[in-house]
Formats: C-alpha cells, sequence, structure tokens
C-alpha cells in the first residue's frame, strides 16, 4: 500500500507539472499564431493594409460558423465551466479539443476576445481528468493490481470509484496536498515562459501621481461614468443576444460576423484582438487621441465583442472590456480637472467592476496593470461599487 501510495503521488506531481506546462504553452501558441497572421498586417501601408482584415476575418469567420455548426458553442465561458463544476460536480474533458480549436481559430482570425475562456477550459479539463484518474487507481487499487501509469479506466470503473474528497483523510491535508499541486502547476507554467518568453501585460508598474484635492471632487462624475459604461457594456451582451435572427445560419452568422469585423478595423486596428498587449501602450498614446475619438473606440469594441460572441467568435470579454473602460477613462479624465491618471483610474475600476460584478478579481487584475501607487483608488473604488451593486441591482 506505501510503494501505490508513493506511485499515486508520483503521478500527481508529475502530470501537475505538465498541466501548468501545457496551460503555459497554450497561451504561447496563441500569440504565436496571431502573430504569424497578423504580424505583417501591422507592418502594412495603402491599400494592403485595408484590405488584408477582409481577407482573413471573412474566410475564416464561415470556418468558424461551420465548426459551431458542426460541434455546438465553443469555447466555453468561465461561467459554463463554472456553472458545470456547481451543477454536476465536473468538467466534460472528453470535448476539451473543441474548445481548444475553435478558441484557437477566432483568436487566431483577429476576434476581439480573449483566450481566457479557452484557457479556462484546457486547464480545468486536465485539472478534472487528473482528479478522476487519482480516484480511479484508488479504487482499483482496493480491487486489484492497475498501473496507474499504463491501464486506462472504464466509465464503470469511474462510476464506482471515491469521491474525490474520499481519497483524503482530513479536509486539512485535501488542502495541503492540493495546494501543493497548484503550486507545482504555476511552477510547471513559469517553467515553460522562462524557456520561451512572450511579452506580457501583467506586472507591477509605477508612474510618479500628482495628488491633488480637486480629484476627490472629480473622482464623483469619473465614478458614475465607469459604471454607466459597464452598465452599457453589459447592455451590449444582452442586446446582441436578442438582435441575431436565429433563422440565420451559424454559418452565415459567422461569416457575416467576419465582415462586419473586418469593416470595423478600418476605424482602427484596436477593434480587433482583445487588446492585451495593447493596454498599456494605449494608455501612453490614447491622451493624444480625441475625446471623441477615445469614446468611439470605446463604444465600437464593446459592440464587437459582445455582437461577436453572439455570432459565435466566443472567448474571454475581460481584456476587451478593460480596453473599452481605459478608451472612456482617459476620455472622461481628459475632460476632467486634477490628474488625469487618477480620473482615468476611478472609471476604469468602476466599469470593470460592474462587467464582472467581483471587486476582488477586479482588483488583482488592475493592481497587476496600473500603476502600483493608485492601487489604494482601485480598492476603494471596486469595493465601493460591488456595494452598490448589491443594493441598486440596476446598476448591472
Amino acid at each position: 500500500m506505501k510503494h501505490w501510495r508513493a506511485q499515486l503521488g508520483i503521478y500527481a506531481i508529475l502530470w501537475s507539472l505538465i498541466i501548468g506546462m501545457v496551460t503555459a504553452g497554450y497561451l504561447n501558441l496563441v500569440n504565436w499564431v496571431i502573430d504569424f497572421i497578423w504580424a505583417d498586417y501591422l507592418q502594412y501601408m495603402g491599400n494592403m493594409k485595408i484590405w488584408y482584415p477582409f481577407v482573413v476575418c471573412v474566410p475564416l469567420g464561415f470556418l468558424i460558423g461551420y465548426l459551431n455548426k458542426k460541434w455546438g458553442n465553443y469555447p466555453l465561458t468561465i461561467e459554463e465551466v463554472l456553472t458545470s463544476v456547481r451543477l454536476k460536480g465536473n468538467v466534460d474533458y472528453h470535448k476539451w479539443w473543441k474548445s481548444f480549436l475553435l478558441g484557437l481559430l477566432v483568436l487566431g482570425a483577429g476576434g476581439s476576445v480573449g483566450p481566457e475562456a479557452s484557457t479556462t477550459v484546457l486547464t480545468s479539463s486536465m485539472i478534472n481528468w487528473l482528479g478522476d484518474r487519482l480516484r480511479w487507481s484508488t479504487f482499483m487499487a482496493q480491487q486489484s493490481a492497475a498501473n496507474i501509469w499504463r491501464d486506462k479506466m472504464t466509465p464503470q470503473q469511474l462510476a464506482s470509484a471515491p469521491q474525490f474528497n474520499e481519497l483524503f483523510h482530513s479536509k486539512r491535508e485535501r488542502v495541503l496536498v492540493v495546494s501543493l499541486l497548484v503550486i507545482i502547476g504555476i511552477l510547471g507554467a513559469a517553467i515553460i515562459f522562462k524557456m520561451f518568453p512572450e511579452e506580457g501585460v501583467f506586472g507591477i508598474h509605477h508612474r510618479q501621481i500628482n495628488w491633488q484635492w480637486i480629484n476627490v471632487l472629480t473622482a464623483v462624475p469619473a465614478f458614475l461614468v465607469g459604471c454607466a459604461f459597464g452598465w452599457l457594456f453589459v447592455r451590449c451582451e444582452n442586446w446582441s443576444a436578442l438582435i441575431v435572427d436565429t433563422k440565420l445560419g451559424k454559418v452565415w452568422q459567422g461569416g457575416i460576423f467576419g465582415l462586419v469585423l473586418a469593416f470595423s478595423s478600418l476605424l482602427t486596428g484596436d477593434i480587433l484582438f482583445s487588446g492585451e498587449f495593447r493596454i498599456v501602450p494605449f494608455t501612453h498614446e490614447a491622451f493624444g487621441l480625441s475625446i471623441s475619438f477615445l469614446l468611439m473606440i470605446a463604444v465600437v469594441k464593446a459592440i464587437m465583442t459582445n455582437l461577436g460572441f453572439a455570432m459565435g467568435w466566443r472567448g474571454g470579454t475581460i481584456f476587451p472590456a478593460i480596453f473599452a473602460s481605459v478608451a472612456v477613462g482617459v476620455a472622461c479624465a481628459m475632460a476632467l480637472p486634477g490628474d488625469m491618471h487618477i480620473n482615468a483610474v476611478v472609471v476604469l475600476a468602476a466599469s470593470l467592476t460592474v462587467i464582472l460584478e467581483k471587486p476582488i478579481l477586479t482588483i488583482i487584475v488592475l493592481v497587476l496593470l496600473i500603476a502600483i501607487e493608485l492601487a489604494p483608488v482601485v480598492v476603494v473604488v471596486c469595493f465601493l461599487t460591488g456595494f452598490l451593486i448589491k443594493k441598486i441591482p440596476q446598476i448591472r
């Protein structure tokens, strides 16, 4: 029995490391595919730059629509994954490849969505599979000798296996083991990122802030603008689901949106992609743009993200929401007195909290994205917005 438990521990550690490495590898693959398809687009000038999105988005849009018709609505969203875990206690990892391929295709086609949805499906599927292997191995060890490295598990055997919580003697032991495996997974991801470094948006940033008392007053209109834009972003999601003609087949939906997305790129190339790697550079460039142009970017970005999702170009919406909120924040900051960075962050924090409905998650994301000196502002605004959402549900 001790020999079997040692094997089980080694198996869990090894696969936790692999899961972290595969997750990081997928994110690198996404960036590589986007760079492979679109790198030259950013260097093109004149007519070629204008027509290139049509060459890419329209045919790939029809392919996305065809695969949506054939396979269903993939990739799953983070909310769908969490709902499956709450209701069923697991994720159907047998269909992971659908989220993997369609997520990669949408991102490579320039869709205004992020990789967090398909990444969550891929990682949670691997974690769920590992948990099932550990449960199955425990059951088989009680019945007869089994080789966890080689033998295949059957649905019948898995149905008879103990629940994951039953593999541990206490809750404390389960928390310690799971925490250790998570750390090992993070280590695996770090190894891949170290071996194949990619430009990252998250980190600790610094900026000199000109703190002024006037910003206490300007925080009020900035806060209201942020809540209003967050409300608009969420409404765009609902309106998009309502206006999409269900009689129009999925193939045509995918192709038509590819055409719409290509046309929207004529306004600015920032409508394409999630905006993940453009957020920090955009904050520097935005203060040189007009207020009307910034508001146009924000509104069109919100529409394209949510309309595309409704028409089969599915993915994460966190980064597009951040990008659009940054545009609104800078536009608002330019119209108000006081330090513009403070005003912009108030708008951004309020808007993103309304969209995500999770103040703590919003704080974590923004602290790693904006100047660390503005962290107190983010914390106050996010918790205040979260409190108002609970008291006044209509805000969202």
